[in-house]
This record gives structure tokens, C-alpha cells and sequence, in this order.
């Protein structure tokens, strides 16, 4: 019996999870943030009050366009980056002038 339960944890322990993402806003402005992977549906997290922080929320595996809006501010800040299973991914908004956007 002992052994069942060893094997099941065991393969509960190696299934992989979703991405996770959040985004950190250490901007002073309101941000909007587009996922925009190479096919499928854009993620958008709206509306993130400077000096605040998203939850995580679950993605997909893939390769992702990061587009962010800046309020007040033009052009929009861009970068790239892979989300892998069983990742945990914040998306920083610097406070800097222009505003810069990295993948930690």
C-alpha cells in the first residue's frame, strides 16, 4: 500500500505546470501590458497604478511579444521572451524616463 501511494506522489510531483506570469509596475504612471504570443489569443493586463504589482496569473507555454503602454507616454516599450513550464516570470516597468520594460 505504501508503495501505491509513493508511486502516485511521485507522478503528481513530476507532471509540469503552466508559466506563471505577474507584472511589477515601478512606474508612477498606469500601465498596460499586451502578451502577444506568435499565434493565438493577446493576454492583456490592464490598468496597473504605478508602484503596484500584479498576482500571478497562468499562461501558456510559448514565446511572447511583451507590449507595454505607459500612460502619458509615447512610444509603447517592447521586449521578448520565452515563458517554459514550471517558470515564474515578473514583468518590470522601470520608473525611469523613458521607461524601459525586462523579464525577470
Amino acid at each position: 500500500m505504501a508503495s501505491s501511494a509513493w508511486r502516485s506522489l511521485a507522478l503528481i510531483a513530476c507532471n509540469p505546470e503552466l508559466p506563471q506570469i505577474r507584472v511589477q509596475n515601478q512606474n508612477t504612471q498606469v500601465v498596460d501590458v499586451a502578451l502577444k504570443p506568435p499565434s493565438g489569443s493577446t493576454i492583456n493586463i490592464n490598468d496597473i497604478s504605478g508602484g503596484n504589482e500584479t498576482s500571478y496569473i497562468e499562461v501558456p507555454t510559448s514565446n511572447y511579444e511583451v507590449d507595454v503602454n505607459v500612460e502619458n507616454t509615447t512610444p509603447n516599450v517592447t521586449t521578448h521572451f520565452r515563458a517554459d513550464e514550471d517558470g515564474n516570470y515578473t514583468i518590470v516597468i522601470s520608473n525611469s524616463v523613458p521607461a524601459t520594460v525586462s523579464v525577470k
